[in-house]
């Protein structure tokens, strides 16, 4: 969510080429995915409810939709409970694997997102938020 107070209004639209998610494509992403994953732990398959529009064109909008899928995905996951962790699920490869690597997924896909949110920024000469609070310069050296 720090990324997403520092991205104005009319860099939603931005993408790198036409081909490519823009920067509000990949917040919805984020939050689609959020409930793709939570299907899985549910119901044991993959849905993917898309990025478009509809889940928000304002920074606000897409800032409420991500919140929402967030508890929407912390509240099913407690409600899974853990032992639905050491279950088998399909991968969309179809390959068999424990639920809890599909748990750790969710974090990594951020991150990559993330990453690709960041690079956005810096290509449209702005700063990207400091996940630590401190760019590297500011660490101090041996």
């Amino acid at each position: 969510m720090q990324y997403v107070k520092v991205i104005p209004n009319e860099l939603l639209v931005w993408k790198p080429s036409e081909d490519k998610f823009s920067i509000g494509d990949l917040l919805r992403h984020i939050g689609s995915t959020r409930l793709m994953f939570l299907g899985i732990f549910e119901h044991g398959s993959w849905t993917y409810e898309g990025h478009d529009t509809s889940k928000g064109v304002s920074l606000e909008n897409i800032s409420n939709y991500l919140e929402k899928c967030q508890i929407k995905l912390t509240e099913g996951l407690l409600r899974v409970g853990d032992d639905v962790l050491t279950k088998k699920v399909l991968t969309l490869h179809g390959h068999e694997v424990s639920a809890w690597r599909i748990l750790m997924a969710i974090p990594e896909h951020e991150i990559h997102h993330r990453g690709q949110i960041s690079a956005y920024l810096q290509i449209n000469e702005m700063e990207a938020p400091q996940i630590f609070g401190l760019k590297i310069e500011q660490v101090k050296t041996v």
